[in-house]
């Protein structure tokens, strides 16, 4: 069970995450305001969020395909804070 995670460690496991999907170098998506992915790439990189964190994030069926990687590590942070406080 997750216990407490920084911000910072869930945007850099975005990254991570994003990087070993789509083969794109770190520097490269940490330089973008916000990554655009292919359904594939998509569906592979929440399938890995999700897993590791043992959460549902509903993007999966997401009809969007870009995201802010910023964004998307708050909207966890307060997720996975929420989680541990009920």
């Amino acid at each position: 069970m997750i216990t407490s995670m920084t911000l910072h460690f869930i945007r850099q496991l975005i990254i991570h995450t994003i990087c070993n999907v789509t083969g794109e170098p770190a520097k490269e998506v940490r330089a973008l305001d916000r990554v655009v992915l292919n359904t594939r790439d998509w569906e592979q990189v929440f399938s890995r969020l999700e897993a590791t964190l043992d959460i549902q994030t509903g993007m999966m069926t997401s009809t969007e395909r870009a995201l802010s990687i910023d964004a998307l590590a708050h909207e966890i942070h307060s997720k996975l804070s929420d989680d541990l406080s009920t």
